[in-house]
């Protein structure tokens, strides 16, 4: 069906809320002739998503809150592809739409994410209505090209002046990372603050492969689970991924390796290589269960890690046998005193036998205490 400019319009807007049915709507899915020619839409994991956003949006959450989505997947699943569609409805069915997309390093934002979305854009029945260049997407029209716009914008630690300006009171803000575990904690704070708005649809979406157990990224599926929609790709379950080369990286790595739980299987390494206690080892301690008094007869000990700088607590703990329990944790200071008597107390309330202190930042609490 031919449009004219009005009709397109109205019929982009009927999409506002609906991202999965832009998507059909929207691309020459099955036509001869076109890049899609064989494909009859989007793949499985990109329709469960674009259905989840939709829904979220027709209940107006994201007007109270931001809707949240981090997707960790293996190689190949059609990432960029998601945040190019993605890119094209919040800007095409939202007047005055802003949005930034960034990536890891500043090649990945412009040779892929950004390349991608160029390819989208010319197969996009609304063309004309946005203008595409190397660095932005906005309205061709000149009196909204400024308001009505989503950057490419490659993120620096020393300069997150533009995540910290997103601000587009009772419109629309779309906020994208690509290959996020590599994103600068600090700009995820910084980005944190356009989310502010009242009465504004905010998205934000991040995606990556999980290439580091620590780092916001990966508490976007940990401590932060709770805030986000996540989803775990095993690039084995998606059409377009190559699985020739997928089961040769199995057969010689392992299904259990690292190495393929990050690149095929969309699960965050078990360690890094600085850390001592795999994240794995964590996991299967915290479900086990013991007996109350299973362990009466082993000593009872207080560890101590004290803080005074970065963005550690203070921690104390008790380990008895293999039980062991958080005591007490404290934002970071240099009270040694008031920690060493706090220290006293749970010692005797415990009845520990032995009270290991890491003495980096402890000495004063050690030297308190005896």
């Amino acid at each position: 069906m031919k449009y004219n400019k009005a009709q397109l319009i109205d019929a982009l807007g009927s999409f506002t809320h609906d991202p999965l049915g832009f998507v059909y709507f929207a691309f020459p899915w099955g036509e001869k002739g076109t890049p899609l020619e064989n494909f009859d839409g989007p793949d499985e994991w990109q329709v469960k998503t674009f259905k989840k956003i939709g829904e979220e949006l027709r209940k107006g959450k994201s007007l109270a809150k931001a809707i949240q989505i981090a997707v960790a997947s293996g190689h190949g699943i059609g990432k960029s592809a998601f945040s190019s569609l993605l890119i094209l409805f919040a800007i095409a069915t939202h007047e005055n739409t802003r949005g930034v997309v960034t990536a890891n390093t500043d090649t990945q934002l412009k040779s892929k994410t950004w390349a991608e979305l160029n390819k989208w854009y010319n197969l996009f029945i609304g063309k004309e209505l946005f203008a595409y260049t190397a660095t932005a997407l906005f309205s061709a029209d000149k009196q909204y090209e400024k308001t009505w716009r989503i950057d490419a914008i490659p993120w620096s630690e020393s300069n997150p002046e533009a995540f910290a300006g997103l601000h587009n009171q009772g419109n629309r803000i779309l906020i994208i990372f690509d290959e996020a575990s590599a994103i600068s904690d600090k700009i995820w704070e910084v980005t944190e603050g356009a989310l502010t708005d009242k009465e504004t649809e905010i998205i934000w979406c991040v995606f990556g492969n999980p290439t580091r157990n620590s780092g916001r990224f990966r508490e976007c599926f940990r401590k932060h689970r709770n805030y986000w929609t996540t989803y775990q790709i095993d690039s084995r379950t998606v059409k377009i991924s190559n699985k020739a080369k997928l089961q040769e990286w199995v057969d010689i790595h392992g299904e259990d390796s690292d190495f393929v739980k990050v690149r095929v299987r969309g699960l965050f390494p078990s360690a890094s290589d600085t850390q001592f206690i795999s994240a794995s080892i964590v996991d299967e301690a915290q479900k086990r269960v013991y007996r109350v008094g299973e362990f009466n007869n082993l000593p009872v000990i207080i560890g101590v890690d004290p803080a005074w700088t970065g963005g550690d607590t203070l921690e104390i703990v008790m380990r008895n046998g293999y039980s062991m329990k958080c005591l007490a944790t404290i934002e970071k200071n240099d009270d040694d005193m008031r920690m060493a008597q706090l220290i006293a107390q749970l010692e005797d309330e415990y009845k520990a036998d032995a009270v290991f202190i890491d003495q980096g930042y402890g000495t004063g609490i050690y030297s308190i205490g005896k």
